[in-house]
């Protein structure tokens, strides 16, 4: 196999995907893919001129994009969920009613998506790789590029500790993950950075970028009274500072930092 077969496998699967009704797996599969062939465009960062990369990933990112449905609110659910229990006794019964709405309005949500249109989209992105094949010493001169990046980002982040910096390490690091990912299935060598340290490490970021929009999104919406408001805001810097911390110390473990 090579890195373009593994590409064209990816694509060819979510092309099987569509051709049936989709469920909520079918949605996140599909928007995995967008992920790993984003991840993909950029070790050709490595020949290709930034803004020729940008123009070429835009196809996977717009597929993620009309996949997003009512994202944006399953996350704000999601995160109220496990900031209950770790706030205050007295604000969560405002939590909980404010989560309860959220999930009524979520159930009456259906999946809807255009499958020829995604079809159609994805049988480009197929030609693109065919345009500007992916090869060996690409991938090796890319992932030691994204490593360097990696590592910047995780330095800027400790040293600024800025949820959009570190929103962006997080990204470089999922990419990392994907292109580790694709170099084990082509090559079998398995990558220098831990997938599970990887996957920790993104999943603390994440949550740190999850509950500082949950809390400009309350700050925002007049959701809860001013005194409700103010006290969970609090909370909500608190517990995504402890995240970034958590997610500090996986960048040491990695040797990042």
């Amino acid at each position: 196999m090579t890195h373009q077969d593994y590409l064209h496998d990816l694509i060819a699967q979510a092309g099987e995907r569509l051709t049936t009704p989709l469920d909520d797996k079918d949605v996140h599969e599909l928007r995995l893919t967008c992920k790993r062939l984003r991840a993909a465009w950029q070790l050709q960062r490595v020949d290709l001129p930034r803004q020729v990369v940008k123009t070429r990933e835009e196809t996977p990112k717009t597929i993620a994009k009309s996949l997003e449905g009512s994202r944006e609110m399953a996350v704000r659910h999601a995160m109220l969920g496990w900031v209950m229990p770790r706030v205050p006794s007295g604000l969560r019964p405002s939590l909980a009613r404010l989560r309860a709405t959220m999930a009524a309005q979520l159930d009456k949500q259906p999946i809807e998506a255009d499958r020829q249109a995604l079809l159609e989209a994805f049988q480009g992105e197929s030609r693109q790789w065919d345009d500007e094949p992916l090869t060996r010493k690409r991938v090796r001169k890319g992932l030691k590029q994204t490593r360097s990046k990696v590592q910047r980002l995780a330095r800027r982040s400790e040293k600024k500790r800025d949820p959009t910096l570190c929103h962006r390490w997080r990204k470089w690091v999922k990419y990392l993950t994907y292109q580790q990912d694709m170099s084990y299935t082509v090559e079998g060598k398995p990558g220098k950075a831990p997938r599970d340290r990887l996957k920790t490490l993104a999943k603390r970021l994440g949550r740190q970028h999850d509950l500082v929009n949950l809390n400009a999104w309350l700050k925002e919406a007049g959701k809860l009274d001013d005194a409700t408001r103010l006290a969970l805001g609090a909370e909500l810097d608190r517990l995504a500072e402890e995240q970034l911390d958590k997610a500090l110390r996986q960048g040491k473990k990695l040797g990042w930092l």
